[in-house]
């Protein structure tokens, strides 16, 4: 297939393979996310991929490359996934729940799904909110909003996710069902992204003990692990 933009790809013949049915000599789907070189938006997508074991290609940006990128995107921003080199998905959370779907780990049942999509739009609530405290532009209402965060926001929505996670098998093995999906991947990267960004909320963080051990169990899965020692 001849190169083309993003914005030139298109839905016909993308000719999908579903990883969960797929024969043995069919050809698997292919993946391309574009992202910058940070965690941010894209980490969560990564992190589905990774724990699955399933390739993809990380295309990794700098802003310098993001001008010309830009208007070729399908809502002007990244991350975007290009499947077969045949359709572009954008949207952090719409890519996140496709690729969940591809790698099986968007839960077993229609309620389970359910059940982690409303538990990863909390989730990401909650990371949104770190992203626009962080981004306040002067440094005096950044202070303000990054402390109204850490004191109020991240403890009244970790309350309520801490509860969800407890309300399943008393909170000892994931958020949703009995194996990993994407919310715990979800969770993760936003509990990375809030060590990150705001390291004051280590007394927080640590006042939810089961949420932080279930981050440690996701990093320490065999394929997860492995995807965070190579990207350090």
């Amino acid at each position: 297939m001849k190169d083309r933009t993003l914005n030139q790809l298109d839905w016909s013949d993308i000719g999908l393979v579903n990883l969960e049915t797929r024969n043995s000599d069919a050809m698997p789907n292919t993946y391309k996310l574009t992202y910058f070189n940070m965690t941010g938006r894209g980490e969560t997508i990564r992190l589905i991929f990774a724990a699955a074991g399933v390739p993809f290609e990380d295309v990794r940006i700098d802003n310098a490359a993001w001008e010309s990128i830009k208007p070729t995107t399908p809502w002007g921003g990244v991350p975007v996934l290009e499947v077969n080199g045949k359709a572009v998905i954008g949207q952090s959370m719409s890519v996140a729940r496709f690729a969940a779907r591809e790698t099986g780990l968007d839960g077993k049942t229609s309620l389970e799904q359910a059940l982690v999509d409303s538990v990863s739009e909390s989730i990401n609530e909650l990371k949104e909110k770190l992203y626009t405290a962080f981004k306040t532009p002067d440094e005096a209402n950044k202070a303000i909003a990054m402390n109204d965060y850490v004191a109020n926001t991240l403890p009244n929505y970790l309350t309520n996710i801490d509860r969800f996670f407890g309300a399943n098998n008393g909170g000892k093995g994931f958020l949703v069902g009995d194996k990993l999906t994407w919310a715990d991947l979800h969770l993760m990267a936003t509990f990375e992204a809030i060590r990150q960004l705001a390291p004051q909320a280590t007394d927080k963080l640590a006042k939810f003990p089961h949420l932080e051990q279930l981050v440690v169990r996701v990093a320490a899965t065999p394929k997860v692990a492995e995807y965070l020692k190579k990207r350090g």
